[in-house]
């Protein structure tokens, strides 16, 4: 990381106090955090599907060597940020799965409380 992109140090959240606000918690984290950076994956990992095919297509239109090499060259980067995309997509869905255990865990916590 940079930086300018380091993340504050100063605590976001106070000491919990209650189960129920561990629960409110936990579900935030997921569905305002976890949820829509999942979203954001789903649909970077279908541009750069759409990228590198329509840089492939492209690249047969064009007369020119280097123009083709280049648009290859493109297409071949789409696929491997695609690739490396659904990769991350893999890490999000483990920790969306671990999230969800946690909120099952203080569900069951707070009915015992």
């Amino acid at each position: 990381m940079t930086e300018e992109m380091q993340p504050e140090t100063a605590r976001i959240l106070v000491n919990i106090s209650t189960m129920k606000e561990a629960g409110r918690i936990e579900e935030t984290i997921k569905s305002g955090y976890i949820d829509p950076i999942l979203e954001s994956i789903v649909s970077w990992i279908g541009v750069e599907e759409d990228l590198a095919d329509s840089y492939e297509k492209f690249s047969k239109s064009l007369s020119s060597a280097d123009e083709r090499r280049l648009a290859n060259e493109l297409h071949v980067l789409s696929s491997s940020d695609r690739d490396l995309l659904s990769r991350k997509l893999e890490e999000f869905e483990a920790l969306e799965k671990e999230y969800r255990k946690r909120i099952q865990l203080v569900k069951r916590l707070t009915k015992t409380t």
